[in-house]
């Protein structure tokens, strides 16, 4: 989903609210120049000497790029940069029909969320199609440049509405006169064009002419079943809660077009995406695995989604074990690491326990369990590393390990864990025939296991929109609760209720809840009078989340009266004060 996500709004949305402004990170990562010829060569720069970096010249450094080329498909790759006088520099060669890129630095580990972005120019120096209207987040006469330029790129309103939406925070009302005004224009030419049909599918959709959307995804998929607008309006709809029979329609053309094309990107993100059609198998799928194998044999990528759709194939395919092998081979290499996350946004952590939970699924525990090791050595988000460990105590309660068993569900309880308790206590009466003294001996195991993982939150000092200054330092003796956040991000705002019961709850105790948002104080003072949220905001927070090394949003952090850090949990949920319960609690002590 996030990959998906990332395509469609990553010309115009996400890398915006994402990444600090280009001029902001001049001293620490760019590119030259910022508009450059289709043949030319873009230089990348990555500064180790810079106030802000966070990478030095021991680590390996690359450089990915998302490109948009000029038929409204989607391009990634990378480079790795080489170091010259505490500089990483490298060069990309700009091939022909591509649009604009966005910039991000990765190491084999992680992404560092410092990047920058370009156009790209014809030969003849015009912007190429596309390029101009990429720049709409900081020009809003964009468009009509565009439109001046390429009258045929229908795409360029799908871009508008989100920019008028997200940037200038259009109420619905107002932003559906906008895209009955533009439908005039989509309308009154009948060019049967991919990118015009998109358009149409997102007014209709926006405008709650649900029979019209229906009618244009059908024409996409029947006439233009390769284009890129298909694959990306197919997909999205696929991913969508309608209950109707035209979900299963859609869900069908798109398997129809996936079987004649399999080496088609609509059939790769079909496989992608198949969580959300759960009655794909690799049987069904085999001809597209087969093809894309055969076609990138050391894309990790094409291993792991194997490995995905086949944990639920029953009886598990005799190949998992096999593949599971190849992918952890993969993984070895770095440049195969970056290019997996740079498509996905996963954490190497991430990626062992999806080998793990293949080779349990195959039958493979002790393999299993050595995989499951190397995943929360490489996890940081306390509430996956609880998941990993209770799912290792099982394994080893399977394989007769007790006493391992009952260690792992312990440090899992003491991550975070709000069902490890229960089989920490069932291994617990297994060992000694009573549960009498277990609250004394979980409490024991705990401690001394939270002593060892804790470790002292860096501080700072921040101004809320209440006009009080906030010190961390001196906050010691309280419990504090950070959440870092931004206005466009959806689960931000999602979870926003569930914090709004957590601060509540915990109201008469010692605990601050901070939330640090990326948006300015105007912004947020205007999203905050329709959407409530009683922890203390704080704006243009981003230097501390930066000092916290947040990659994702949103991202809590807890920290104990002894001013330590002993939890974090990545991702937003509409129960996180679930989650986080138990973590303040425990920082309450």
């Amino acid at each position: 989903m996030k990959r998906l996500l990332f395509c469609l709004f990553a010309s115009y949305v996400l890398v915006y609210l994402c990444l600090p402004s280009a001029s902001a990170q001049q001293q620490v990562a760019w590119c030259s120049p910022k508009e450059v010829r289709w043949g030319d060569t873009l230089t990348v720069y990555y500064n180790t000497k810079a106030t802000k970096a966070t990478l030095s010249v021991r680590d390996e450094v690359y450089a990915n790029f998302y490109f948009t080329m000029t038929d409204g498909s989607f391009k990634e790759t990378s480079i790795k940069l080489t170091l010259a006088d505490k500089m990483f520099i490298g060069k990309y060669v700009i091939e022909d029909s591509l649009s604009e890129g966005h910039l991000a630095i990765h190491t084999p580990e992680k992404w560092v969320r410092v990047g920058d972005d370009f156009i790209a120019l014809r030969k003849d120096g015009i912007p190429a199609r596309g390029a101009t209207v990429s720049k709409i987040w900081s020009d809003s006469t964009a468009f009509s440049k565009e439109i001046a330029l390429y009258p045929d790129n229908f795409a360029a309103y799908p871009a508008k509405w989100e920019y008028l939406q997200y940037a200038k925070k259009f109420d619905e009302s107002k932003l559906k006169q906008v895209i009955l005004n533009d439908l005039t224009a989509l309308t009154r030419n009948n060019t049967a064009n991919p990118g015009r049909y998109s358009a149409l599918a997102s007014a209709y959709k926006q405008l709650g002419k649900m029979s019209d959307y229906y009618d244009m995804l059908r024409r996409l998929g029947k006439e233009f079943p390769l284009s890129p607008y298909t694959g990306q309006q197919l997909i999205r709809f696929s991913l969508q809660q309608y209950n109707d029979s035209t979900k299963w329609e859609i869900r069908a053309l798109i398997r129809s077009i996936a079987s004649r094309f399999p080496t088609s990107s609509i059939a790769r993100e079909m496989v992608k995406h198949s969580f959300a059609d759960t009655t794909l198998t690799i049987s069904t799928t085999k001809n597209i695995f087969d093809a894309w194998i055969a076609q990138e044999s050391n894309n990790l990528e094409a291993y792991m989604e194997f490995l995905r759709l086949a944990k639920r194939t029953k009886p598990v395919p005799e190949n998992t074990a096999l593949f599971a092998q190849y992918a952890l081979e993969l993984m070895m290499k770095p440049e195969v690491r970056v290019r997996y996350q740079m498509n996905n946004n996963y954490s190497i952590g991430d990626l062992y326990r999806q080998v793990s939970d293949a080779l349990i699924a195959a039958g493979r525990t002790g393999q299993a369990l050595v995989v499951l090791k190397a995943a929360h050595t490489f996890e940081f988000d306390a509430d996956t590393q609880s998941e990993l460990v209770a799912k290792e105590g099982s394994l080893l309660l399977q394989s007769g390990q007790v006493l391992l068993a009952q260690e792992a569900f312990v440090k899992s309880y003491t991550l975070g864990s709000k069902t490890a308790k229960d089989s920490a206590l069932l291994v617990y009466k297994q060992i000694r025939g009573t549960d009498s003294g277990f609250a004394a001996f979980l409490k024991q195991k705990s401690d001394s296991i939270a002593a060892l993982n804790k470790k002292p939150a860096p501080t700072f000092m921040a101004k809320g929109l209440d006009g009080k200054t906030y010190d961390i330092a001196k906050l010691k003796g309280k419990a504090i609760v950070l959440n870092f956040w931004f206005i466009g991000c959806p689960p931000c705002r999602q979870e926003i209720p569930s914090l709004n019961t957590l601060a509540k709850e915990f109201a008469k105790k010692d605990v601050v809840f901070l939330a640090l948002a990326l948006d300015d104080e105007k912004d947020l003072k205007e999203f905050l009078k329709k959407t409530p949220f009683t922890y203390t905001i704080v704006p243009k927070a981003s230097e501390v989340s930066q000092k916290y090394g947040v990659e994702a949003f949103p991202t809590h952090i807890v920290i104990d009266r002894n001013g330590m850090n002993i939890g974090q949990l990545v991702g937003g949920s509409e129960t996180r004060h679930e989650d986080l319960r138990p973590l303040i609690e425990r920082a309450l002590e």
